[in-house]
C-alpha cells in the first residue's frame, strides 16, 4: 500500500479545503450580494399580453440576487394571467432573467345571453365580454360553439374544439357555428347556411380534403364523417 508523506498529505487536504472554501464563498457572494443580481428581464413570445403586465405579475424586484429568484414561483405567477397558457423562467447570468410565455389561442366562443366567452384549444374560457360593453370584431369572427356543458372537463367540448382547431385556414374562416351533442356527433355550419356532418375529431386532415372537394358542388348538407364515403345533398 502506498503511503503519502505527511507533509504532502497535509498540503493536499489544505488545497482541497481552499477550493471548497472558494466555491462556498462564490456561492455566498452570488446569493447575498448584488454582484449577480437582476438588472434586466427579457420577455419572449408574447403577442397579445403586454410585456409591462408580465413584468408586473412576475414581481421580481430589480437588484434581487439571481440565485434568490424562485423561477418556478415566478412562472406560476405569470401563468395566472388569463391569456397565458404557460410560462418558463430562466436565469441568464450574470444579471438578467428570461421569461418565455405561451399564450392561449382563441378557437371558439360560447354565448350566454349578453355574455361572450372565448375558449382556447383546451376549452378554457380565458376572455369574457359583455355585448352591451362592446366585443372586439375579431372575437365575433370566431365560430360559436353550441354544446350542453362547455368547458375543459367536458369531452364533447374538447373533441369539438380539436376538430375546429385542426381545420386549414381556408375552411376555418368559413365556419360560423359548431354544434356538438356528443364527442362523435360534431357538425359545422358554414357561411351560406351550409351544414357539414363531421362526426368525431379523428382523421381531420382527410375530412378537410374531402370537404374542400365537395364544396365545389352546390348543396346544403355535406357528410364527411367517413371521408372515404362522403355524401352531399
Amino acid at each position: 500500500m502506498i503511503r503519502w508523506p505527511t507533509r504532502r498529505r497535509s498540503r493536499l487536504i489544505l488545497g482541497t479545503l481552499m477550493v471548497v472554501a472558494a466555491g462556498v464563498g462564490m456561492v455566498l457572494i452570488a446569493y447575498l450580494t448584488p454582484l449577480m443580481s437582476v438588472r434586466s428581464t427579457d420577455i419572449r413570445d408574447n403577442g397579445s399580453v403586454p410585456a409591462d403586465e408580465i413584468l408586473r405579475v412576475a414581481a421580481v424586484a430589480p437588484g434581487t440576487p439571481l440565485l434568490q429568484v424562485d423561477t418556478r414561483a415566478v412562472a406560476q405567477r405569470v401563468a395566472s394571467i388569463p391569456s397565458v397558457e404557460s410560462a418558463r423562467v430562466q436565469r441568464s447570468y450574470p444579471s438578467s432573467l428570461t421569461i418565455t410565455v405561451v399564450e392561449r389561442v382563441p378557437v371558439v366562443i360560447v354565448t350566454n345571453g349578453d355574455e361572450v366567452h372565448v375558449l382556447d384549444r383546451s376549452g378554457v374560457s380565458f376572455l369574457h365580454y359583455v355585448r352591451a360593453q362592446g366585443v372586439p370584431p375579431e372575437v365575433l369572427k370566431l365560430p360559436v360553439l353550441e354544446t350542453s356543458d362547455p368547458g375543459p372537463a367536458d369531452p364533447t367540448t374538447r373533441e369539438a374544439i380539436t376538430a375546429v382547431a385542426g381545420l386549414p385556414e381556408s375552411l376555418a374562416r368559413q365556419v360560423i357555428r359548431v354544434t356538438a351533442t356528443s364527442p362523435v356527433d360534431i357538425e359545422f355550419t358554414l357561411a351560406g347556411n351550409r351544414r357539414v356532418v363531421w362526426g368525431d375529431s379523428d382523421r381531420g386532415a382527410e375530412k378537410a380534403r374531402t370537404l374542400t372537394y365537395l364544396l365545389s358542388r352546390d348543396a346544403k348538407m355535406y357528410n364527411v364523417s367517413s371521408p372515404e364515403f362522403p355524401a352531399y345533398k
